[in-house]
């Protein structure tokens, strides 16, 4: 490590700014495939190769703050998990500095919900309807929080859940620790002096999507601390798709930062370097130019009428045209493509697992641990019942018998009939493996059946919310009328999705840790794939913050779009320009677009002469 050094200009560049003696805080413009994460460790690197001393004799450390886990993990990795450099995402870093100011927590809590108290109170005094949909629900907000304020007393500590719909007693969510934060950080020196004196670095990556009030309150630290304080912000605009982000963040810093930029896009072949410079060649005048040796590259765009039929088989003829014109016959293989979609109920369908996943998804209580497997019950399916089907295909003993001992009660001391006869035990559950092998062959078998033979041979203990489901099933899994509007609307989204096929649950298993070939249009920020096949579809997606047929002028824009435009507010049309330039972007060898319209020749047209695409790259179906 000491003996690193430098090579690459830009990386020379940055590493003078982080000098602990004289720091310069800087933007680092680091466009699409620009190697980003490569220029902040190798920076890293030589930081510590120079001033390790330095933090070693004063105990500090240099903060990098990254927007996933994911990203997290990566950086530590190859940062060979220094205690030198603290890596966290963005809500688990101002936690650590906001957690022990209990007091000051609760006073920010008191003042911030007395005022959303009042405010919905306002509103249910002009409503004209107290029994209308919006009133009730104003109503249930406003006791739910004035709930929350009257146990504010007794909060002896506070504890952080990323979760936004979770609640308890002390529990304060994401929004709440930024915000929070925000506001120490402005209004209390001792805040600004807590994090200059851990951390005379502070690096944020994806700095474009960070949190408005958060960053421009670390700017204002920085500039009280000029002289043992500096920032280094790595991002760039046209991939900020998130709201709440700094949208004036190039152009609104002190005049004394420095504005380097990595140019070359190392990811993309030549030809999706040229498209994505035309789709941001509006915006600003950003350019990138790509590796020297990069290939050529196939991109295609094929416009599809919106009342086409079954779109899967569609897509599939897409991928197999694009196969014979690449070459390339990965692009017949599904999961070898990337496929982006606009929201995760249109990967479900194209991937099928939308037997298991729709229901779920429609329930809010459910839905964040969906999508991002967690919760009791999705860990059980995840953790310990897919686990146990794959080792029973796979005919590993070892792995079924560790699964069964771990998490059930069959091979446990206290289970008197294994205490008694260990060797006739084994064999039982030998002879159910057998039978449960039988029935997992047919990955059309219902999920809940198979719950319900591991139900009553007791190879896994169930949630309490599946007893039920398992309890009642049937023989034609039917239910009475009377017995479902008995059903919460968490239980009911169980009792559809634990119906699903076995296929589809092992989909939705695949989906969520990237193994599927499918993600969304917003997912996928910072990765890249070698086929990309992106899919634009208004109609299906049903969302108000995109609309690809505003961009490609299949749709008038709205008197809003344009006053917004005209006055530098962020309107759907530029949203959806730079959620286009990200997903293009992924692409490291071959892209499709698949652009599904009410009007294809608008399309078309506008493709044409926007310089996006040319006439013999287009396939009108």
């Amino acid at each position: 490590m000491n003996n690193f050094k430098l090579t690459d200009p830009i990386d020379i560049k940055i590493s003078t700014y982080l000098d602990l003696d004289n720091p310069k805080s800087f933007l680092l413009f680091a466009g699409a495939g620009s190697g980003k994460t490569r220029t902040l460790v190798n920076v890293l690197q030589e930081l510590k190769a120079k001033h390790l001393h330095k933090f070693i004799q004063s105990g500090q450390r240099v903060a990098i703050i990254t927007y996933t886990n994911a990203a997290c993990d990566e950086i530590k990795h190859r940062l060979q998990h220094d205690p030198v450099f603290k890596v966290s995402t963005i809500h688990s870093f101002t936690w650590d500095l906001i957690k022990p100011f209990t007091a000051d927590i609760r006073e920010w809590l008191e003042a911030k919900l007395m005022a959303d108290i009042a405010e919905l109170n306002a509103k249910l005094a002009k409503a004209r309807d107290l029994n209308g949909k919006t009133a009730l629900k104003n109503a249930k907000s406003r006791d739910s929080k004035q709930r929350r304020l009257d146990e504010l007393a007794s909060i002896t500590s506070f504890v952080y859940s990323a979760a936004s719909n979770k609640s308890g007693k002390g529990v304060i969510n994401h929004s709440e620790v930024i915000a929070i934060t925000a506001n120490f950080l402005t209004n209390q020196t001792l805040m600004q002096k807590i994090l200059v004196n851990r951390f005379p670095i502070l690096l944020i990556d994806e700095s474009q999507d960070t949190n408005k009030d958060l960053l421009e309150a670390c700017i204002e630290t920085q500039k009280n601390n000029q002289d043992k304080f500096c920032i280094g912000l790595f991002g760039d605009m046209m991939q900020r798709i998130y709201g709440g982000g700094k949208q004036d963040l190039d152009t609104d810093l002190p005049s004394d930062w420095e504005k380097p930029a990595k140019k070359i896009n190392y990811r993309c072949p030549k030809r999706v370097v040229t498209l994505i410079n035309n789709i941001r060649s509006s915006v600003d005048t950003q350019q990138q130019e790509p590796f020297e040796k990069s290939i050529d590259g196939c991109v295609r765009l094929f416009i599809i009428d919106a009342s086409a039929g079954n779109k899967s088989v569609t897509e599939s003829k897409i991928r197999n045209q694009m196969s014979q014109t690449t070459t390339d016959e990965m692009w017949s293989n599904l999961d070898d493509v990337k496929c982006l979609t606009l929201e995760h109920a249109m990967a479900a369908k194209r991937g099928e697992f939308d037997e298991f996943f729709m229901p779920l998804h429609a329930e809010d209580k459910i839905k964040n641990d969906l999508l991002s497997g967690s919760g009791t019950e999705l860990k059980f399916v995840l953790n310990q019942v897919l686990p146990l089907i794959k080792a029973i295909t796979d005919n590993d003993d070892f792995v079924i018998v560790n699964l069964i001992k771990k998490y059930s009660s069959l091979l446990k001391a206290e289970n008197v009939k294994f205490e008694k006869s260990p060797i006739d035990s084994m064999r039982s559950i030998d002879a159910d493996i057998t039978e449960l092998n039988k029935i997992i062959e047919d990955e059309q078998y219902s999920f809940l059946k198979i719950l319900k033979y591991i139900h009553t041979k007791k190879l896994l203990i169930l949630p309490d919310k599946f007893l039920p489901h398992v309890a009642n099933i049937s023989e034609e899994e039917d239910e009475s009328e009377e017995d479902a509007a008995l059903e919460s609307p968490e239980s009911k989204a169980w009792n559809m999705a634990l119906k699903a096929k076995l296929s589809h649950v092992k989909r939705y298993a695949k989906y969520i840790i990237d193994e599927l070939g499918f993600d969304t249009h917003q997912g996928v920020k910072g990765l890249e794939f070698e086929r990309v096949m992106v899919i634009l579809d208004d109609e299906e997606a049903n969302g108000f913050l995109f609309s690809y047929e505003k961009l490609f002028g299949a749709k008038a824009l709205t008197a809003k779009d344009i006053s917004n435009d005209a006055d530098g507010i962020d309107s759907t049309p530029a949203r959806t320009r730079r959620l286009f330039y990200v997903t293009c972007s992924r692409a490291e060898k071959s892209l499709a677009v698949v652009a599904y319209t009410q009007d294809q020749q608008a399309v078309n047209k506008h493709a044409i002469d926007s310089g996006w695409f040319s006439d013999n790259e287009i396939i009108l179906l």
